[in-house]
């Protein structure tokens, strides 16, 4: 965060393959964000797995019939 309380900026760019750009431009899109929004969305989802993880949490989705799966995150 900047002084002003706005967050800092970077600008990248990244070499993806186009099935994964694809992916983030459809989650986007679904959620009405563009593709910008889309990837932090992701890197944040991303990240906050990877530290619950990391603390000894389980990633669980519960499906529709109400069973449950735990997700092994690479």
């Amino acid at each position: 965060m900047s002084k002003n309380g706005t967050a800092e900026l970077s600008r990248v760019s990244a070499v993806l393959p186009t099935d994964a750009v694809e992916a983030l431009r459809g989650g986007a899109a679904r959620k009405g964000d563009n593709l910008t929004q889309g990837l932090r969305a992701a890197i944040n989802t991303k990240v906050f797995l990877d530290d619950e993880v990391s603390k000894g949490g389980t990633v669980l989705v519960k499906r529709k019939d109400g069973s449950t799966v735990e997700v092994k995150l690479p």
